[in-house]
């Protein structure tokens, strides 16, 4: 039995967790909720009969919660008090908002043996999953090109989340490390495909591959758009429409509709019940993080 804590009620993030966690009756049970919002806390213990706590550090001695599901806007020391009570971390990205919080984090996890499992929701998707499909078959020939486009309107925290899930997915689907961060002065000579926010690089000089982020003023607001590129194809996933195209030299263009998000969280939580491994390994979670650190430390 997998005995969970929910970490924030106050951020609309918990609902991720506590929906599928509420419809299971095998396996995983909600045995505790901290909140500082006394109201928050009112609605908690009324309407779902949990005990509830003003501080993560009272809920984590009085509980002893085996995972701690950490929905706060700076989850970083939560993280890492759980990791300190012998709990597994189940956290919405990103895991930490410090390079000190996740040099802590990732000595804890290491030295506790403890899991560290950011709940990036792209994963999952059937999408993501074909999408990985066909790079697997290498009908792309090998990726060297990953990008997210984004709607004029896509901004500020929203731009964040995506870029975080493009970040995870860049490594899930090539294979390859993300180092270096740049916003180049360069002339862009792919200016058509949209305003670059935002390159990295592949830490590899043998297989060179490169994150881009591109803002394009033609797409539908509140649009996303995730692409995979190599030299024999590429595939396009629309994130709102959940259409996957594909097109590879020789070969017909395909479209798929794979569908949209219904309930993101269910597989993240499915798979730490049914798997002895998470999905999203701690040292996966760890690497997405610090990617977005550096990401967005060049681009504020």
């Amino acid at each position: 039995m997998i005995r969970v804590g929910l970490v924030g009620g106050s951020d609309p993030r918990h609902r991720r967790y506590l929906k599928p966690l509420l419809r299971r009756r095998a396996g995983v049970r909600i045995v505790g909720l901290s909140d500082p919002d006394t109201e928050v806390r009112d609605e908690f213990a009324q309407q779902y009969e949990l005990p509830v706590f003003a501080d993560h550090r009272e809920l984590l001695a009085a509980i002893q919660p085996s995972l701690v599901a950490v929905t706060v806007p700076n989850p970083g020391p939560v993280v890492i008090d759980a990791l300190r009570s012998g709990a597994d971390v189940l956290v919405t990205p990103p895991v930490c908002l410090t390079a000190a919080e996740l040099d802590e984090i990732t000595d804890l996890a290491r030295s506790s043996g403890h899991q560290v499992t950011a709940a990036h929701l792209y994963r999952g998707h059937p999408a993501s999953l074909t999408a990985r499909e066909i790079v697997s078959s290498g009908s792309l020939g090998t990726p060297d090109l990953v990008s997210l486009i984004v709607a004029a309107d896509v901004s500020g925290g929203e731009l964040d989340r995506i870029i975080g899930e493009a970040l995870d997915l860049f490594g899930w689907l090539t294979g390859a490390t993300l180092g270096s961060t740049t916003i180049s002065d360069e002339p862009d000579e792919d200016r058509d495909f949209g305003e670059l926010i935002l390159a990295m690089a592949g830490t590899d000089p043998r297989r060179p591959v490169t994150l881009e982020v591109r803002r394009r003023s033609d797409l539908p607001q509140g649009q996303s758009i995730l692409q995979v590129a190599g030299p024999a194809g590429a595939v396009e996933w629309d994130v709102a429409s959940g259409v996957l195209r594909s097109a590879t030299n020789g070969g017909d263009p395909i479209a798929v509709s794979c569908g949209p998000f219904s309930d993101p969280a269910e597989w993240v939580l499915t798979q730490l019940i049914r798997k002895p491994r998470p999905v999203i390994t701690t040292e996966e979670s760890l690497a997405a993080t610090r990617s977005f650190l550096s990401a967005t430390a060049v681009r504020s």
